[in-house]
Order: C-alpha cells, then structure tokens, then sequence
C-alpha cells in the first residue's frame, strides 16, 4: 500500500452529508463518496459524528485487506470531525474503524477501495481449467442418476395449490447425494419456465443452512424452476440434535480441514451435487430450454462464481459477497479468499495451483460467458472487497457483467440506519438484473 498523505484532524468540522453506519450507536462514520471507490490521486475524507454518549477515550483503527495496520486512541470529539484524509498512488482496500478505547470490537467502519478494477486473482487461469471440469462431469454422469422424490412439507395449502412442490435426492459417485427441494407453478406449459438455484452460505447447524419448501416456493412465484440445494448433502428435515451433531462431529471445521488433493478437497463434491442439481433441472419438461439461474451469498455466492465456469449453460449469476473466491490472493500480497486461513497455508504450496485454482470463483468465472451481477462490502472483512472484485476483473468473456459497492456493508448484517441507502443503491440493482433474466425475451 503506498500512501502519500495521511491526515488525522481531532477537531477539525467535515460538512458532508452522505449516510452513515454504526455498529457502536453513539458514531456515525461519513465519506465522501456514495459507494466508497476512488481513483488514484483522489482526495478520500472520512469524517465522524460522536454524540456525548460516547466513552471520553475512542478507539481509531485502520485497516488494509482486512489487517490492522494501525491503532489510535482519540478523545471524544465535539460534533461533526473530520477523522481521516488520504491520497492513494496504488490499488488498495482499506477500513476506517472508530469506537470505546475500552471494546476495540465494539466499532463503527466505513470501507473504501482504491482503483479495484486493477486487482487480479493470486492464481494464473489454469490453461486446462475447462478441459478439466469437462472430464470431472463426464466421470459424475458415468454414473446414472437415481433421483428419489418425495412429498414436500410445512406448504401451505394455497402453495400447494399454486405449485409444485418436492423434495429430491439424487445419489453421487461419492460422498453425500445431492438433496433439497424443487418448485414450480403448477400447470406450467412445457418450455416455459428458467431454472433459478438456490446454493447455501457457510455452516452447518443453522435453520438457513437448510433447504426448505418454503424457500424453493418463495422463488418459483417468481415464475421459475427453483431448486434450494443444501451445501452438504444432508438431510433437510431433521431435529435439530442432528445439525448439531454434524457440526460437533463430521462437518466440524469443514471449511478449514487440511486436503492432499482433488480426493479431500471439501468443496470439490459441493460443486458436483450443484452440478446433479442442475442436470435434473433441465430435464423437467417445462424448462425453457434456454435459462439458467444461478444465485447465493458468501459460501453460496462462491459456488454460483464457480458454478458460472464449471456447468456449460449458466445464463445468469448473482453472486453476493462471493467466498471461495481468490483464494490465492496471498500470492499476489493480499488476503486470501474465504476461508483465508486454510487457503493461506496452502496457496504457496503444490495444492494451491494443483487444486485450488482449479476450484477458485476468480479463475473460473473467466470461462462464463452470461449475465453476471457481484455484490462487495467495503467493510467485509470476510471475504475482503478486493479478493471479490479480482473474479470481476477475470470476469472477460461475459455478455455483460455489473459490480456495486457499498462503504458500510460488512459480511452479515449492516446497521439499520443504511439500509435505506443499500436497498436504493445496491439491492435495486440486484432486482432489476433478476428481473431481466426472468423476463423471456419476446
């Protein structure tokens, strides 16, 4: 990171009027640009307002990739403060956080990136990449598929009147089989309908961690097939005392468990039971033959990126704080990826480009060639905006491709008092693209 200006300024007034966010109630953060991103040689002002319930003694912290580089303690400013003022001469990602001295945790953060569109993925493009998912889904489809269905439950019966609703399981080479729900309107007209995916965030033992009959209706209203596809393979509906289970026992730490190759690598069945999901999908009589849609956030959002390179025939993905995605980022001086730790380890090593690249959103989303929609938190830091906006970048055979950012959007939930900003700036967007791919072309 090359800076060549950095002013802090305790009680010097900043009069910008843009929306602010607060994890710590008594600060609002402010910066000059509506969605934090800026070219180099620009001026970025950070300025804070700290009500006189805030402790006397704050806490200023900077971040870089999701680092702390810097730590200041502040007396409790007076009013509107100008709080941090900086030019940049190269590409970054930087926090800006303020809270109690005394609960460095407890903070309000505002995020801005600085010439985005230069960051790359950590791994080169492997030259084989579509040669070798061609391979891996001719291995998958060797083995025939037996899909299981049965009825869905929880529907209400209006839902079960306006649609078709089951659940499915289709069995795997190896591993756990594929399961969740499918839904459509009923008395839809054979090729009709797109296919809109569901795939799941991280974690195990959590109610949304499920694929539900809700869930697979609630998309189908909007005039689809829709699949909801838990992440692992395990059953949808079971007492709680089973997630619980797995996530003490067999799926514990999943996402950070060492791997020796293709065999072990966790999300390398993941992808796969995706891949059988969709491969079912297509053979319902009232798919258009034409549409697919693919959608999920953070883990989910990792496997639409790589979903978009590894199944042929992906129209549309939306893919939401992406995970998995530029998981060699270390190699090019950056966070990795989620899960950063574990691809920390092993990106300099053999597996990194023998398997991970191979698996990376950031690499293969360089083989779709639809409609792509990402969304990135300036203050993610998670799955740091820079590692999201290199896939973007490698993003260079797409038929169109769009990417927002948003200063106070951190990985989960933002503060409520952004919403209003987000859902105009980013979540509108987001609708309208879904709108798009669901509307048939005349």
């Amino acid at each position: 990171m090359h800076l060549r200006k950095l002013v802090f300024a305790a009680l010097a007034l900043l009069p910008l009027h843009l929306s602010g966010q607060g994890a710590y109630e008594p600060v609002q953060l402010f910066i000059n640009s509506s969605d934090g991103i800026y070219a180099r040689g620009d001026s970025v002002k950070i300025s804070a307002r700290v009500t006189a319930e805030a402790e006397d003694t704050l806490l200023l912290q900077l971040m870089s990739y999701g680092q702390v580089t810097l730590k200041k303690k502040l007396p409790r400013p007076q009013g509107d403060t100008l709080l941090y003022a900086a030019v940049f001469d190269a590409p970054t990602s930087c926090i800006v956080r303020l809270g109690p001295a005394s609960d460095p945790k407890n903070v309000t953060g505002v995020g801005f990136l600085v010439e985005p569109e230069h960051f790359r993925p950590g791994f080169t493009t492997p030259a084989d990449l579509r040669n070798y998912w061609d391979r891996e889904l001719r291995q998958l489809r060797r083995l025939k598929p037996q899909v299981e269905t049965s009825p869905a439950v929880g529907l209400e019966e209006q839902d079960e009147q306006e649609f078709v609703c089951y659940k499915i399981e289709i069995n795997m080479p190896s591993g756990r089989p594929c399961r969740g729900y499918v839904a459509y309107p009923r008395g839809a007209a054979v090729r009709s309908l797109p296919i809109y995916l569901y795939v799941h965030s991280a974690g195990v033992n959590k109610l949304d961690k499920r694929a539900s009959a809700l869930k697979a209706v609630s998309f189908a209203r909007k005039g689809c097939i829709a699949l909801d596809i838990n992440a692992h393979g395990f059953e949808d509906d079971m007492p709680q005392e089973y997630y619980d289970h797995l996530d003490k026992g067999e799926l514990h730490n999943y996402s950070r468990r060492d791997f020796s190759g293709v065999g072990d690598y966790y999300f390398h069945n993941m992808y796969l039971r995706d891949v059988r999901a969709l491969d079912y999908a297509v053979t319902l009589p009232c798919w258009d033959g034409e549409r697919i849609i693919v959608q999920g956030t953070s883990q989910g959002g990792g496997q639409a990126l790589a979903l978009s390179g590894i199944y042929r025939g992906i129209t549309h993905v939306i893919a939401i704080v992406p995970a998995l995605t530029d998981t060699g980022g270390i190699l090019d001086g950056r966070k990795c990826g989620w899960p950063s730790s574990t691809n920390a380890k092993f990106a300099p090593t053999p597996l990194g480009p023998s398997v991970m690249a191979y698996h990376d959103g950031a690499t293969l989303v360089s083989l779709f060639n639809g409609d792509l929609h990402i969304e990135a938190g300036n203050i993610d830091t998670t799955c740091d905006p820079a590692a999201v906006s290199a896939a973007f970048n490698n993003a260079g055979a797409v038929r169109s491709k769009q990417i927002f950012y948003f200063p106070y959007m951190p990985h989960t939930r933002m503060d409520i008092r952004n919403n209003t900003d987000w859902r105009e700036s980013v979540l509108k967007q987001r609708e309208s693209f879904i709108e798009r791919a669901l509307k048939r072309k005349p």
